[in-house]
Formats: structure tokens, sequence, C-alpha cells
């Protein structure tokens, strides 16, 4: 059987113990590393390459997977300077708001599809804030991840999801029923909406009206349940 598990699949599975066990899901401000070392662990499951698999059946998806496009260094300031209600305008003001950096994650060296996937994803995270209007907070976050589940078969996010679950549900017990319709909202929005924000070249709508990035994308049916970071 070809999807017994394995030694490889194995330090995958022992990476998400590690990372349940160190609480290590905090704010921008505190030590998101765990994170991306642990997504850095999923690299030799299964799954990973089988995400690969499915988005490169996407033609959009495909041809930045043959391009190997990034994002260009992002200047806040020249950002700032886009009309209201621009997406670099509305980027540049909530990342100056709460103290964050663009090049907070961690880089790796884009080698294969795979690498090239992670750096992808981390160095777009945050637009995709903005751009389906979730918080930053915890719950915002896995909210998101809900969102990219369902547009897209990242590990990163399936295990996300469930940390978040796990770690709300054991220490933040209250807030479970916040996280739960957060997660239940991002993954239909995430359904809903046909454009894939992985397929975007986002520094070439930096001047564009988030409102019209939203109808491009076909979410313009459902606007009333965006959050208000616009």
């Amino acid at each position: 059987m070809n999807n017994v598990i394995n030694y490889n699949n194995d330090k995958g599975l022992l990476a998400y113990i590690e990372f349940l066990a160190a609480s290590s899901l905090k704010p921008r401000n505190g030590n998101t590393d765990p994170v991306f070392d642990f997504e850095n662990a999923l690299d030799q499951t299964e799954m990973a390459q089988l995400a690969v698999d499915e988005l490169k059946k996407i033609p959009e998806v495909n041809t930045l997977f043959q391009e190997r496009w990034l994002p260009v260094h992002l200047d806040l300031d020249e950002l700032a300077n886009f009309p209201e209600g621009t997406l670099g305008h509305i980027y540049a003001r909530e990342m100056k708001a709460r103290g964050f950096d663009p090049d907070f994650y961690k880089k790796v060296p884009v080698v294969d599809d795979i690498s090239y996937l992670k750096m992808l994803w981390r160095s777009t995270h945050d637009i995709y804030h903005v751009v389906a209007g979730f918080d930053t907070d915890v719950i915002g976050e896995i909210g998101l991840q809900a969102f990219v589940l369902a547009q897209t078969p990242i590990p990163i996010s399936v295990m996300l999801v469930s940390f978040g679950m796990v770690m709300i549900s054991l220490y933040q017990p209250t807030k479970f029923n916040d996280l739960m319709t957060e997660i239940a909202r991002g993954y239909r929005l995430g359904s809903q909406t046909q454009g894939k924000l992985i397929a975007q070249k986002w520094d070439q709508f930096w001047d564009v009206q988030v409102s019209k990035i939203r109808a491009s994308l076909g979410m313009t049916t459902i606007d009333s349940e965006l959050a208000t970071i616009v």
C-alpha cells in the first residue's frame, strides 16, 4: 500500500505533536519561527507533494510555478501613497498600524516546487488578510487559513486550522464558538470565491481598488460577510 505511514511521514506527525506542545501560534510580535519550522517539517510528507500536484492543475498557478514568480520587495511608504481604497494603500495602512514587518517570514532557497510554494504562500500571506477581509488576531488568522484551505490544499493551512481548534478549546474555551464561527465563515467564503488567491500576481494590483479586486475574484455576492479591513 502506498499510503502506509513511513519514517518520512512520521517526521511530519512528530513535528505537529511538538508544535502543539510548544503552544507556538502567537501574535506577530511574538515568535512565529516555530510555525515556519513546522511547515518545513511537512516538506517530507506525501501531502506536500500532493498539494503541489493539485495546484499545478490550475493553469494560472502552474504558470507561477514555471516562472517562479514572487512579489518584489514591499516598501510600505511607497504603497501608502496609492489612493485610498486601493490594495497598496490599505495594505500599507494595516501593516503600519499593527507594527508588522512585510519581511517577517523565514526565507528558504527555492530549489523545487515545494520550496517555491512555501515562499509564494509566505510572501503573499498578509495580502490575503486585506483581500479576504480577515483580522490578524489568532481567530482571524485561523479563519483565513480555513478560507485558504477551501481554495487550495496547502498542508500548513490544514494543520493550523486543526491546531487552532485544539489550542483554543484547551486554553481559551470561552472563545471556541467564535473560532468555529470564523472557521465556518472562512471555509464558506473560500468555497464560494471562484478566483484563487494563490493564483494572483499581487504586485500588479497595488493601484486597484480592493472592491474591484474582490469583484474580479467573484467575491461580490458575499461582501456582507467580509470583515472591515477596507
